[in-house]
């Protein structure tokens, strides 16, 4: 039985193929890449396409939507997503990041499922894709909060998310790390 089952494992491996149809080899195949602003692209996202436009969407389009409080169990976790930040434009293009820096771009979508309204980011960097519900908005139209969608990375999660002018500093949030 060993010997038909390393037979099997025996078999030619096809070469892994980049964008561009050329060769690569598995190992650098899996390793990210990095874009023009530095980012790890490890994936791919949808083309953008124009946001229907609404009172939401024309909320969700201004300024910048920074994560202020990042409520799961883990603490870690939590300190790790506050201060990270979404700027979302009406052509279906997003960027995102933490603090200062720009982690991350590609396509969001405002979709509406079963009477709820779900964001959709479809990040360049296939570990930032993600889902979020919208559960209310203030009469400002400054601050949200979001949970993460059923079966994906962000289930479980809520936060409150708060619109500024600029991306956030760790300063305006008392943040010395």
């Amino acid at each position: 039985m060993f010997l038909i089952l390393g037979l099997l494992a025996c078999t030619d491996d096809k070469p892994v193929s980049d964008k561009d149809g050329e060769a690569v080899s598995e190992t650098s195949a899996a390793q990210p890449q990095a874009s023009n602003d530095g980012i790890a692209m490890n994936g791919s996202f949808e083309p953008a396409a124009p946001v229907e436009p609404s009172a939401l969407s024309n909320t969700l389009t201004t300024n910048f939507w920074v994560w202020e409080y990042y409520v799961v169990d883990d603490k870690a976790t939590r300190l790790a997503n506050k201060g990270r930040w979404f700027e979302m434009s009406a052509d279906g293009t997003y960027e995102t990041g933490r603090w200062q820096e720009k982690t991350g771009y590609g396509s969001w979508r405002l979709l509406d499922q079963d009477g709820k309204k779900i964001m959709q980011f479809d990040n360049i960097d296939d570990r930032q894709d993600e889902q979020w519900e919208i559960q209310g908005v203030n009469q400002e139209n400054d601050i949200m909060t979001w949970a993460g969608v059923k079966k994906t990375g962000s289930e479980g999660a809520i936060l409150k998310t708060i619109n500024l002018l600029t991306r956030p500093t760790r300063k305006q949030f008392g943040v010395t790390e």
